[in-house]
């Protein structure tokens, strides 16, 4: 009967101890999904504005001629970035994108105003369904910017990637984002 006991007391003890080890993982990996959610460290609410469900951005609003902004994905689907042009060259290329589902997107420009669009996967439209990139998107920017001479122009610096890797591939391209 002792040893019965014991066997019971002993797996009811790692039972709960489970459960609790499961609850701290669930609870550290929501904490850390909520983190990198904010913007980075340093990335201001500034040098862009929504307007009839478009995302419109400004840079150089600071005095700087090329900026980085940080676009995060709230959806849990992928977004479609699709530029829009007022005009045409046989210079300029579209700088259109897809930031992938809760991932940041890092773009770096040197246009004065660049304008985008967004949609979700369709399967009506190879293109997708047009949404509010309001309601879709979150940005932030760079004002105070760092670039080498080989690093200016129009590019996508980050695919999607979480808020480090994001943070990680600045860093890597030898860009000093500014406080």
């Amino acid at each position: 009967m002792n040893t019965i006991t014991k066997n019971i007391s002993v797996s009811l003890f790692l039972t709960l101890l489970s459960v609790g080890i499961a609850n701290a993982k669930s609870e550290k990996e929501e904490k850390a999904e909520k983190d990198d959610n904010k913007p980075p460290i340093g990335c201001y609410n500034s040098g862009y504005q929504f307007e009839l469900e478009a995302l419109h951005l400004h840079p150089g609003g600071n005095g700087q001629n090329q900026s980085m902004y940080f676009l995060f994905n709230t959806l849990g689907q992928p977004v479609n970035l699709f530029q829009m042009r007022d005009e045409e060259s046989s210079r300029s290329m579209y700088l259109n994108h897809v930031i992938g589902p809760h991932e940041w997107g890092i773009l770096s420009t040197n246009e004065k105003k660049v304008k985008f669009i967004c949609s979700v996967p369709s399967k009506k439209s190879p293109y997708g369904q047009v949404v509010d990139c309001a309601q879709t998107l979150r940005v932030c920017e760079y004002t105070n910017v760092r670039y080498g001479l080989n690093n200016r122009g129009n590019y996508w610096l980050a695919n999607s990637s979480t808020r480090n890797g994001a943070v990680n591939a600045v860093v890597h391209y030898g860009i000093i984002p500014g406080m």
